[in-house]
């Protein structure tokens, strides 16, 4: 007989065997939160293909849980009647904040608070659509994923990676075996499963562009993201010299991602 298949336990195992614990705490975003900011213009592709899978009416209201500083929230509070931002780091939430000043946008209620500390119509009331972008970083997730299903009274949206999470390459450089790590919403998908959540699952592309005024700029950036050891910058940058393009004294690398959407819709 097959053993069925423990989705929590695997994907535990994963977050704490690899750098990726350091994303389940606000104290990781609140230092690279000003980054993430002046990267929402070459996230554009992706930011508008997110968009177009949303069911966004002008009377919806709309729960965004991760919210950063406001790559989606802010368009989306375009379209719908309000919306209520979810971040749990300081600093990502004064950059969505102050973005909200620059837009003019008075329909966004801000809440510093973590996806695991809100308690459903206490903290927050039910939304017409529930997203979460990028943002399930918690070592235990079901209950979590329960608690986005409880929040919308319409649909749950999520957007995961289906990409590898770094190049093969990079991942022989961070681990000194391999860990095996899935595409994230492989993970998420059976997790909803399950629980009895049967999810929609898209995958599709985008373009992430993403330029380097140096050589030597490229290795430090890759080896703080992936928290690579100094001792590995001379395989790190023969990498980096191999795979990106060098344009009129600029580091170029232009990977086309895939994205995964993971939605259900609740019985009206």
């Amino acid at each position: 007989m097959v053993e069925a298949v423990n989705w929590v336990e695997l994907r535990q195992q994963m977050i704490l065997e690899t750098n990726r614990i350091r994303c389940c705490t606000p104290s990781y975003w609140n230092n690279c939160a000003q980054a993430f900011s002046e990267k929402v213009v070459r996230l554009y592709d992706l930011t508008e293909k997110q968009l177009s899978k949303l069911p966004l009416l002008p009377d919806y209201t709309v729960l965004d849980v991760g919210a950063g500083t406001g790559r989606i929230t802010i368009p989306v509070a375009k379209r719908v009647k309000h919306v209520t931002a979810v971040e749990p780091s300081k600093n990502m939430l004064a950059l969505l904040k102050a973005n909200l000043q620059k837009e003019q946008l008075n329909t966004v209620q801000c809440l510093n608070r973590s996806l695991e500390d809100l308690r459903v119509g206490v903290d927050v009331a039910l939304h017409d659509v529930v997203i979460a972008s990028f943002s399930l970083f918690m070592v235990d997730i079901e209950k979590e994923l329960a608690k986005l299903d409880a929040l919308a009274s319409r649909s749950v949206y999520l957007f995961l990676s289906a990409s590898d999470w770094v190049d093969r390459e990079i991942q022989g450089l961070v681990y000194r075996s391999s860990v095996p790590v899935k595409l994230d919403y492989i993970y998420v998908y059976n997790i909803l499963h399950d629980m009895g959540i049967l999810a929609n699952v898209e995958i599709w592309d985008y373009e992430s562009p993403r330029f380097y005024d140096s050589l030597d700029e490229s290795v430090s950036k890759f080896a703080e993201q992936y928290s690579i050891s100094s001792d590995k910058n001379g395989e790190l940058k023969a990498y980096l010299k191999r795979t990106l393009r060098e344009v009129n004294g600029k580091f170029w690398q232009n990977r086309t991602r895939k994205t995964a959407t993971i939605w259900w819709t609740k019985p009206q």
